[in-house]
């Protein structure tokens, strides 16, 4: 009877410490939604971030280009609070809907031309080129 009592205190001691391990790990690794310094001095890679256009042709004058960066961390996480900006050619104007990245690493932007061609956008993210870019049309078509 005396073993079990010794099974039974070794068994809460290990629960109790499993226990106390998992809360100041997930204390750790829980970013804070309203500090821009947690997720802001986090880096990320530029091979694992990611830009989409949506849709990638559009008409001239007035239909936008919705273009969408995702900065992710090398666990494929968002980063928060990062400034991103676009460069593209001097025809296409850039709206910054969202230049700052949400906690989900997401950041946006608008584009439009009032002139025909095909652009190549490139994404600056804390003045670090990424290495993806894309292309947009601006024509008399849209898709």
């Amino acid at each position: 009877m005396r073993i079990n009592k010794w099974l039974v205190l070794i068994l809460v001691v290990f629960l109790l410490t499993l226990g106390i391990l998992v809360y100041y790990t997930r204390i750790k690794t829980t970013t804070n939604k309203n500090s821009s310094t947690v997720s802001s001095n986090i880096m990320f890679l530029t091979s694992n971030s990611y830009v989409f256009a949506s849709p990638i042709r559009a008409k001239v004058g007035g239909d936008l280009i919705r273009v969408t960066v995702f900065i992710l961390d090398d666990n494929g996480y968002g980063i928060q609070n990062k400034k991103v900006s676009l460069r593209t050619d001097s025809d296409v104007t850039v709206k910054n809907v969202q230049e700052l990245t949400d906690d989900i690493g997401k950041a946006f932007f608008d584009l439009g031309s009032e002139v025909k061609g095909t652009y190549t956008v490139e994404v600056f993210v804390d003045g670090v080129t990424l290495e993806q870019k894309v292309k947009v049309v601006f024509d008399n078509q849209s898709l």
